[in-house]
């Protein structure tokens, strides 16, 4: 049998873990809101595919995708990989604003820097639709080499 001052114990402990709990599912439900209310105005901004000097434009499809809720950090981690099959070279583009609902399978244009203007193979470029209600739909993203990233890195480093 315990004591009163032993159930009181146990009393407030219950007491502060229900309270961290629900300051928990609080801080979630809010990065969610905040989460969804900047994919939402990225997503206002309308991105006019720009051509600069030195870049290229590539024909290619995404061929896998990553959309994470980081609900702990209250942010968003959108990624479309894309390949350009006359070159099977391989892309990860991170988004940034514009259109964000390419899917996998969707057939894009990729506007990016050259290879031999960008050295570290990573720079801003454009994803634009080709299909579908997708057509000339823009979205800003980071563009990184993903195939010259791995040969920098190596295999056993990824």
């Amino acid at each position: 049998m315990r004591t009163t001052s032993e159930q009181s114990f146990f009393k407030m402990l219950y007491i502060a873990v229900g309270c961290a709990a629900l300051l928990y599912v609080i801080h979630v439900g809010l990065n969610y809101r905040k989460i969804e209310k900047k994919l939402e105005s990225d997503s206002a901004v309308v991105v006019h595919p720009v051509m600069g000097e030195h870049d290229v434009a590539e024909i290619g499809y995404i061929y896998e995708m990553r959309r994470e809720h980081l609900l702990t950090e209250g942010r968003l981690n959108l990624v479309w990989f894309v390949v350009v099959p006359s070159t099977n070279v391989h892309y990860s583009c991170s988004y940034e604003e514009g259109f964000a609902d390419f899917e996998t399978g969707d057939g894009v244009r990729l506007i990016h820097r050259g290879a031999d203007d960008d050295p570290d193979g990573a720079d801003y470029g454009d994803i634009v639709g080709l299909h579908g209600r997708e057509q000339g739909k823009t979205a800003m993203v980071w563009v990184i080499d993903a195939d010259r990233a791995e040969l920098e890195l190596g295999p056993d480093e990824n």
